[in-house]
């Protein structure tokens, strides 16, 4: 496809790099407000024009789409009450609902008639964590619509072929070359921390996602909960040490030589803690993986990326300038305004949408890979063509906003205690400090359930 000014492409009669294999699939109609805006029911011959037209979709875009019409479930939720305010009630019925689908399926397309997050943060729940099916959830005002639907159909394709284990597009072999000799792995790290109005108590939570593939495209997570508020990765080491064993065995036994790292939800006064905290726990993994022979050091380069900064950019010249009088994808701005101690740059690879754009701060705080400024600028600016979920270039590096995602997601897990309500009585304010974390980090265990270790997710890109 060609992409245009704005550092976008469009889907239209343009096949997915590696499609994914559509079938043993289903659909779950989840029904919460009567309303011309949704299916009335599994017999609407609206919902099977509709899935029709998607399968056909999937199809053009390169992947395989079994014959047979997806296995379908519906369900009517209990309306909002005082006794049901978050909607446990209403996904106890989605449970039941899922529960019929046999044989187990291995993704199931939600559409959900209400923007409800109690019923989506559950719906993921109940699915990554307790029942380890990959769900992708649609609105059914948008999916009905005739206008725009073929573009709504390949935008919940992208995020269906990825969880298929596909690979929606790469770069060109130039760029691959460079990150393939010798192999690279791309990491992307994040922490999110809970708000004002949450439990006080309620963890953080950190993902880690890697590449897995020589395509740069699969990057699988690890997630863990960790101390309220705390701005380092705690079981770095750990989610390290699966990310590499994960590479290992989908690359044929062999271990990435270099391990390029975009580190984000860092602030500027704690870069030190990255340099001091995790670089060291990133090396404590590598070691795990040495042998008597030889042991593994791979080279490491960290990238710290922030969006949190008031520095924008404004062209000089009209040729350097887009339709809006924003400067074009892929400027770089590394002379006059960055520190001159450490090596960093500005970056804005995507296209504005509206008002100006803010470019993103990558400032590089450990560079064994040796990578020259320009190289590394021309490295992130390509990588953040490969979001999966959108075709055009993304204003954070893709690994970190898949890192960015991957925490929304685990947020989904806990988020009763993100609005605020603890079911051990523990309000914002009372009860005895210690007393109280306590009981929080127990709950918050309760809901996490050891998070996502089935097979069906635990390997794929289950949070897109």
């Amino acid at each position: 496809p060609k992409v245009d000014e704005r550092a976008s492409w469009n889907l239209r009669d343009v096949k997915f790099a590696v499609g994914g294999r559509l079938e043993n699939w289903a659909v779950l109609l989840i029904k919460d407000r009567n309303d011309r805006d949704e299916f009335q029911s599994m017999q609407d011959p609206e919902l099977t024009k509709t899935i029709q037209g998607f399968m056909k979709m999937c199809r053009l875009c390169g992947m395989t789409v079994g014959q047979n019409l997806p296995g379908l479930a519906q369900v009517d939720l209990l309306p909002k009450t005082q006794t049901d305010p978050i909607r446990g009630a209403a996904v106890q019925k989605v449970r039941e609902a899922l529960m019929t689908l046999k044989p187990k399926p291995r993704l199931v397309l939600v559409i959900l008639s209400s923007s409800d997050k109690h019923v989506y943060s559950g719906i993921k729940h109940l699915c990554d964590v307790y029942l380890d099916v990959p769900t992708v959830c649609v609105q059914s005002a948008k999916i009905r619509k005739d206008k725009g639907q073929v573009q709504y159909f390949a935008n919940v394709a992208l995020k269906v072929n990825m969880k298929l284990g596909g690979v929606n597009h790469r770069l060109d072999d130039n760029m691959m070359g460079k990150l393939q000799k010798p192999p690279t792995m791309i990491v992307g790290m994040d922490v999110t921390h809970p708000g004002p109005s949450t439990v006080k108590g309620t963890p953080s939570i950190a993902a880690v996602v890697a590449s897995v593939d020589q395509q740069f495209a699969q990057y699988p997570a690890s997630l863990r909960m960790q101390q309220s508020k705390k701005e380092m990765i705690t079981d770095l080491q750990d989610m390290m040490e699966e990310r590499l064993t994960l590479y290992r065995s989908k690359n044929n036994r062999t271990l990435p030589q270099r391990i390029l790292v975009y580190r984000d939800g860092v602030s500027e006064g704690q870069f030190a803690i990255v340099v001091e905290d995790e670089i060291p726990k990133m090396r404590a993994a590598f070691r795990k993986f040495d042998t008597p022979q030889t042991p593994y050091r791979p080279k490491l380069t960290v990238v710290i990326c922030g969006k949190r900064h008031h520095t924008r950019f404004y062209p000089t010249e009209a040729q350097h300038a887009d339709r809006d009088g924003n400067p074009r994808p892929g400027t770089v701005v590394d002379r006059g305004i960055t520190a001159i101690y450490e090596f960093d740059f500005f970056l804005q690879a995507h296209g504005g949408l509206q008002g100006t754009t803010r470019p993103t701060h990558y400032y590089v705080v450990c560079n064994e890979m040796s990578l020259k400024a320009d190289d590394l600028q021309v490295l992130t600016n390509a990588v953040s063509y490969t979001f999966a979920r959108a075709t055009k270039a993304v204003s954070l590096v893709s690994p970190a906003y898949y890192a960015d995602l991957a925490c929304e997601r685990g947020r989904c897990y806990l988020h009763k205690l993100l609005q605020g309500i603890s079911s051990s009585g523990t309000t914002a304010t009372s009860a005895s400090e210690s007393q109280a974390d306590d009981d929080v980090r127990r709950e918050a265990e309760q809901m996490w359930h050891g998070g996502v270790k089935g097979p069906g997710l635990k390997d794929i890109m289950f949070y897109l």
